[in-house]
């Protein structure tokens, strides 16, 4: 198989309410660094390694994270993250319409080209075994097979869904991965079920990893009257993309009329062409803040603690702390999440309840919910110190050699203090070299921009004056990194 006709899609537009307060939605789970050194997305994009050329690597997102996202893993010290290709969703409609556009526009490149589907923020061991099961799947989808990797269930879990095994096909095997024929897909049983399967033998979790051909997926959806506008609307936006030519509002109101469906039941529970190859990979789906008892070794009474803080008496919880001290005394099964501006407690039980938590905190307005205290940009990071009426003050930090885009603003004047390092600073027609302990000011409508022209790390303190001070209120003139708006 040629390498150009293998092609990735890493879905990457949720939201991951579950993980409020660690995610926000212009932060999500997949952009955070908690289980690992580097974030779960940037994780994702590294286990194609040896499987998919990097420029054939596509970021499907929707239009709010676009940015965020862009900017997150252009900050990466891994320079061929900076460059990936996106798909922005005009509206979030599930992973059906979201695969599908991924689809279309492979398939344009290459009729004939396979599509490797991967969740943006799952945890996966990608050593041999991954390797070997990638291999085999891409060998049953090149023979007409849509292919799922299953994880071996260890437990009883009623948080996922089930793929039955058939018949094994053992021609296409490689190495310990044996695929076998999908005889039918449980959708999140409930506890006596998930013991069934795991007594039968057989049964293996669908962890959301896909490889099909990009044309017989659109074919699949095709074949059924309530999906087929899902593969036709993904054509028309993949063909008016590649022309340059995509009316937004047309684009918003095709996708708004399509169904919010899974592609396992739009394709993967419909067709008589499925294979699942059950694995034994290390795997999470990350699917609520329990997960964090992963991350670091239980103490003696089985509570898992990070950060700063004392845990007395206190049995079977997850302490997590950004930056605070935290001390919990003589309680038990809680989640204690404790970030720069949010805390939640919550009972262990009710981890997949935190999203009614996020829903009341929209009710309220909450600035909380959607953008965090830290924001990962190419040139370096922002942290938000203190916000209040019509002013808002922030640190910025610019790595040596880096600097923001050429931009101006309609609502709000900028003064810079610089506490570390020397800045360049360009206002209008001025070039000024800003030291330590000194300051610029930066008028509502000035074009500026700020660069760190140093060996070491420049930081500076951000006062923000104006009627209104979203990000959105940046026009850019010149960006290195390509950024829009």
């Amino acid at each position: 198989m040629r390498s150009e006709s293998v092609f990735a899609a890493i879905l990457a537009g949720g939201s991951g309410q579950r993980f409020w307060p660690l995610s926000r939605e212009l932060s999500p789970k997949q952009m955070l660094s908690v289980f690992g050194q580097e974030s779960l997305i940037a994780q994702a994009v590294h286990r194609l390694d040896g499987i998919v050329d990097r420029d054939a690597v596509y970021v499907v997102t929707n239009e709010r994270l676009f940015d965020e996202l862009r900017n997150h893993l252009a900050s990466h010290p891994d320079r061929s993250l900076h460059d990936l290709r996106y798909l922005q969703e005009p509206l979030p409609r599930n992973t059906a319409p979201a695969i599908a556009y991924a689809a279309a526009t492979v398939e344009l490149v290459d009729p004939d080209a396979l599509l490797v589907v991967l969740p943006s923020d799952h945890v996966l061991e990608a050593g041999q075994t991954w390797h070997e099961c990638m291999s085999a799947a891409l060998r049953l989808a090149a023979e007409g097979y849509l292919v799922t990797i299953g994880i071996e269930p260890t437990r009883p879990d009623t948080a996922y869904g089930y793929i039955k095994a058939a018949d094994a096909l053992p021609a296409h095997a490689v190495g310990d991965a044996l695929p076998y024929r999908a005889e039918r897909f449980v959708e999140k049983p409930d506890l006596p079920r998930a013991e069934e399967f795991l007594a039968e033998g057989g049964y293996s979790w669908n962890a959301g990893i896909f490889v099909m051909g990009a044309a017989r997926v659109l074919a699949e959806l095709e074949a059924h009257e309530d999906t087929a506008a899902i593969a036709q609307t993904s054509r028309w936006l993949a063909a008016a993309q590649a022309a340059g030519a995509v009316d937004a509002d047309e684009a918003r109101e095709r996708f708004g009329a399509l169904p919010g469906i899974s592609i396992d039941y739009a394709v993967m529970e419909r067709s008589d062409r499925v294979a699942v190859i059950p694995s034994a990979l290390k795997w999470s789906d990350v699917g609520s803040l329990v997960a964090l008892e992963e991350i670091a070794p239980p103490d003696a009474l089985g509570t898992v603690r990070v950060g700063r803080g004392v845990d007395l008496d206190t049995r079977d919880s997850v302490v997590y702390s950004t930056d605070r001290l935290v001390a919990t005394l003589g309680v038990e099964d809680l989640l204690v999440i404790d970030t720069a501006d949010a805390t939640l407690v919550a009972h262990k039980d009710r981890a997949q309840d935190v999203r009614h938590v996020v829903d009341a905190l929209k009710d309220q307005g909450a600035e909380e919910v959607v953008q965090p205290k830290v924001s990962l940009r190419p040139w370096g990071s922002w942290t938000s110190l203190l916000a209040g009426h019509n002013f808002q003050i922030k640190l910025l930090e610019l790595k040596p050699g880096c600097k923001a885009s050429l931009q101006r603003h309609r609502h709000r004047s900028e003064h810079w203090v610089v506490v570390a390092g020397t800045a360049l600073v360009t206002r209008d027609d001025e070039r000024v070299e800003v030291h330590a302990n000194e300051s610029i000011y930066i008028p509502v409508g000035a074009s500026h921009r700020i660069e760190n022209c140093g060996k070491v790390p420049l930081k500076v303190i951000e006062v923000q004056v104006g009627e209104y001070l979203g990000e959105d209120d940046i026009v850019r003139i010149e960006d290195d990194w390509h950024r829009e708006g």
